[in-house]
């Protein structure tokens, strides 16, 4: 397979789906939570609670693997992302505009809660209870099982560009 081919791959599947299930882990405790989400590139833009579990294990520890998966009836069905890389909460005026704007682009519905909120003026001020985070790839698998059980390719991401060739496993 080549890149170009995964690449397209990988970015179908991101905007095919909606929901990722974020691993975090803090003092040898794991962690996840699934979150809706909208891609910017390889990035995968999200909101959450400042007070939840995995906001405050962000501030610690930023390392996460993600999922995204749909439902399958049988294992040899089965296709999936599996992701890792660093989260970041998003605070400049120019990049919480950006993902914001790609985010109700999406999820047009979100637009009357954050309005409502006041998210970004709030969130220029730091008293948001709600954080915009970037999830930053660096590593991709691709799994396909139709191509024979665990079967997954691998893409580099470097700077939110694919690096290398991918390898598969």
């Amino acid at each position: 397979m080549t890149s170009e081919e995964l690449e397209k791959i990988v970015i179908d599947f991101m905007d095919h789906f909606n929901t990722m299930v974020l691993a975090c882990c803090q003092d040898g405790e794991p962690w996840s939570a699934p979150v809706y989400y909208a891609r910017q590139g390889f990035d995968l833009i999200f909101f959450s609670s400042r007070k939840s579990l995995h906001s405050r294990i962000f501030l610690r520890n930023p390392r996460v693997a993600a999922s995204i998966c749909g439902h399958y009836e049988r294992w040899q069905d089965i296709k999936g992302l599996q992701l890792s890389g660093n989260v970041e909460a998003l605070t400049t005026v120019t990049s919480l505009a950006r993902a914001a704007n790609i985010y109700f682009k999406r999820y047009p519905f979100a637009n009357d809660f954050f309005s409502k909120a006041g998210f970004l003026s709030d969130a220029l001020a730091k008293e948001t209870r709600i954080i915009l985070y970037a999830f930053r790839s660096e590593t991709i698998h691709y799994l396909e099982n139709s191509a024979g059980f665990g079967v997954r390719w691998k893409l580099e991401i470097k700077d939110g560009h694919s690096v290398g060739l991918p390898v598969k496993s």
